[in-house]
């Protein structure tokens, strides 16, 4: 049976939103906090690579050192692994653990918030630690109740599926353009949320990570 067109847009909302929060979250992390991703952990491999082999070429270009990027890593890794354990075995309406997990996120952005505000230089392994753990949350909660075949964290793997099914796709549908035009317009998105966080950071310093924590409680309704 086919979603209802209030559904629908739910969760078109969801997925904006969400994606919105993680380039702003991303942006606000690479340039506010030590020069590590929240969300992008293709680039905190590249930095653990680098911070490796800084560990023996002390002058290596651009090494932030090993404890960022390990803990970035690490965050987004446990906290996608817990939110997928949690939600695995739910089923229909209403999603009452999405919700808990949708709140949990919006309450760890507000810790965060609280971190950057008052927390002081030493605390930006916290900050860091709690951002990633909260976005690989979120990309779970954005592939449950998100849109079919769209990451809000995943922005290579979101450019490449919208460039193969534009262009790519030897098999010519409606359903493969609409998926590639959704797939670009997510990765518009995100772009849209890094340009916010930018701008957030620069007006707001540091309370700037309190916009993400209350576009994620204003989503709630929408689970």
């Amino acid at each position: 049976m086919p979603d209802s067109p209030a559904i629908t847009a739910r969760v078109g909302l969801r997925a904006v939103g969400l994606c919105l929060v993680a380039g702003y979250v991303d942006a606000l992390g690479y340039i506010g906090l030590g020069g590590v991703f929240a969300a992008n952990m293709t680039g905190n491999t590249v930095l653990l690579g680098g911070a490796i082999v800084g560990q023996f070429l002390p002058r290596l270009p651009g090494d932030i050192g090993l404890l960022l990027p390990v803990l970035s890593l690490a965050g987004f890794a446990g906290g996608g692994c817990a939110a997928a354990l949690f939600l695995r075995r739910e089923r229909g309406r209403p999603p009452t653990r999405t919700s808990a997990t949708l709140l949990t996120v919006a309450v760890m952005l507000a810790v965060a918030a609280g971190v950057q505000r008052w927390g002081g230089p030493g605390s930006v392994a916290l900050a860091v630690a709690i951002l990633s753990t909260v976005m690989g949350v979120q990309s779970v909660v954005a592939i449950r109740v998100g849109v079919e075949g769209v990451s809000t964290t995943f922005v290579t793997g979101t450019l490449v599926r919208s460039i193969m099914n534009l262009v790519g796709s030897p098999i010519v549908s409606s359903a493969l353009r609409a998926e590639g035009r959704t797939n670009a317009a997510v990765w518009g998105c995100y772009l849209v949320g890094a340009v916010a966080g930018a701008l957030g950071l620069r007006t707001l310093g540091a309370n700037a990570l309190w916009i993400p924590a209350v576009v994620v409680s204003l989503l709630l309704p929408m689970v």
